[in-house]
């Protein structure tokens, strides 16, 4: 019989071995097969040659930045460099001191139909009501 040659053990992973490490401090990352969703790199809409320059009197833009309540939208949504963010919040800010942009968003419709139905009902009279039924007995034993 021919002896046979010991094999080398096999790969567990498609990728380099842990004890070779890599270049991110030797942590082992492995590899996706396949992508696991298509993500597009967002460019910073303020740099490059035709972009608009950020200017606290151009509300237009800066609305653009604001959520439906007023508050300024984060780095990750807008794509916004950081730079250009904080330049963004500066602007945002000042529009805000001379009142071209609001602080806090403003009462919609639905919200004023309610409040205007809520007057019409006049305050609520509770006091009319009869007190609640105790819930167990020894709440019942408490009460009296």
């Amino acid at each position: 019989m021919a002896m046979e040659q010991p094999q080398a053990p096999r790969k567990k992973f498609a990728g380099k071995d842990r004890a070779e490490g890599d270049s991110k401090g030797g942590r082992y990352q492995p590899k996706l097969l396949g992508k696991a969703y298509f993500q597009r790199k967002k460019g910073c809409p303020f740099s490059g040659p035709k972009a608009p320059k950020i200017d606290y009197k151009d509300v237009r833009l800066l609305q653009r930045y604001l959520s439906e309540y007023g508050k300024m939208l984060p780095r990750h949504t807008t794509g916004v460099s950081a730079i250009k963010q904080r330049e963004l919040a500066t602007a945002i800010k000042r529009a805000r001191m001379l009142a071209l942009l609001p602080f806090a968003a403003t009462v919609s419709e639905k919200d004023e139909r309610r409040a205007q139905r809520a007057r019409e009902r006049g305050p609520s009279d509770r006091t009319d009501r009869a007190p609640r039924a105790p819930r167990n007995q020894d709440d019942a034993a408490k009460a009296e």
